[in-house]
């Protein structure tokens, strides 16, 4: 098993240029390779497996021995898993990397301690000693594998620390859990569940969408919003700016979610949701939820409950879509009725109780994902 620990990294200048130089010979080492093999198959119908290597012993590429080795040997083995992607038909041809568009982050092995995590510090190839925000170690039988360097959009840099471990066997199987809660999604609110509590999500996006709008339309006055325009220094600036409002949303986003679902993961043993397409939900020709759905956030929210809930040896069980979890009632009748969205209270013609819909589908939800542990389907 592997699981990766994500800290906060605070470089000095110096530090910085080392890894602007290690992003930008990443991206150039990519583009050399995938263009070598394109030409080589191209020109005379072979597969060519080019090397890091070739390249550094070029006077033109001499700058790529300042880097970290294995930064480029990880860069090689990226783009045979490209290949190896494409030609099993699951992604598109391998794309070279735009210097203005291109993800800045590189991936780094551990050799012998060449990576290793401090209180305060984490210790790379090459680079030495980042100050670093430590604010959980691994665990001490867990090993340092790999840790993947990244630099956002505002600037700020993160590193990936890659752990393996065992998982025993006694882990494997869930206990019965004593404490079981469903959740079905609501787009106003991300989810209500099966105890008729609704998360109530804060809308961060929809709160900061006046002041987008304004640093949006700034922008677009600014020298380079135009196709074709060289951007000058007050686009720049002013890209920034938008850039930073758009961090602080996901970043308010994000840490809504994580105390969410830690607070689930720790109270119950077994949370069933439904397997939504959220992308069917968003896109105009579906419902058209598009800023609701994405806005909440609910796929970074299950797939945080997912791993929070394994960690702690507890079951997170997906209900199929054909489930007609607003349909039933608990009595068992089939009600055609809650087809129609807007309808939101349920009076049940069998036995005459009279529910909400979306805490009546958390209920049912609840129910199935007890079956289907309870079955181990």
């Amino acid at each position: 098993m592997n699981k990766a620990y994500v800290y906060r990294l605070y470089p000095t200048a110096d530090q910085k240029i080392l890894f602007a130089k290690t992003f930008g010979c990443c991206r150039k080492i990519w583009n050399l390779m995938l263009g070598d093999r394109i030409d080589a198959y191209n020109d005379y119908g072979i597969t060519l497996l080019p090397a890091p290597a070739w390249y550094k012993s070029d006077d033109r590429y001499s700058y790529l021995k300042e880097v970290d080795s294995l930064a480029l040997a990880n860069v090689q083995l990226a783009l045979q898993k490209a290949y190896k992607a494409f030609f099993d038909g699951i992604a598109e041809f391998p794309k070279f990397k735009s210097k203005r568009r291109a993800k800045l982050s590189y991936t780094t092995n551990n050799q012998g301690g060449t990576i290793s995590v401090a209180d305060k510090s984490v210790r790379l190839p090459k680079v030495g000693m980042v100050k670093a925000r430590i604010h959980r170690n691994a665990p001490s039988y867990m090993v340092l594998k790999s840790a993947t360097i990244s630099c956002d959009k505002c600037g700020r840099h993160y590193i990936s620390v890659l752990y393996e471990y065992d998982k025993t066997d006694t882990a494997d199987k869930a206990s019965d859990p004593e404490k079981r809660l469903g959740l079905d999604y609501k787009s106003d609110g991300l989810y209500v569940d099966s105890e008729g509590r609704c998360a109530d999500m804060p809308h961060f996006y929809r709160k900061a969408h006046k002041k987008l709008k304004h640093l949006q339309r700034e922008l677009s006055r600014k020298v380079g919003s135009k196709k074709g325009e060289m951007p000058s220094h007050n686009f720049e600036k002013q890209l920034a700016r938008v850039r930073k409002q758009y961090r602080h949303v996901a970043d308010q986003r994000r840490d809504y979610l994580q105390k969410r679902s830690t607070a689930l993961a720790d109270e119950y043993g077994l949370i069933g949701v439904e397997d939504l397409s959220l992308k069917g939900m968003s896109s105009s020709k579906g419902l058209g939820l598009g800023k609701e759905t994405n806005d909440n956030g609910f796929g970074m929210f299950i797939q945080m409950l997912a791993y929070k809930m394994a960690d702690r040896n507890k079951s997170l069980i997906k209900v199929g879509r054909t489930f007609p979890s607003s349909q039933l009632c608990q009595c068992g009748y089939k009600n055609p009725i809650t087809k129609d969205l807007s309808v939101r209270r349920i009076i049940c013609p069998m036995c005459g109780r009279t529910y909400d819909r979306d805490i009546n589908a958390a209920i049912n939800i609840r129910n199935e994902a007890y079956r289907i542990f309870r079955c181990g389907e």
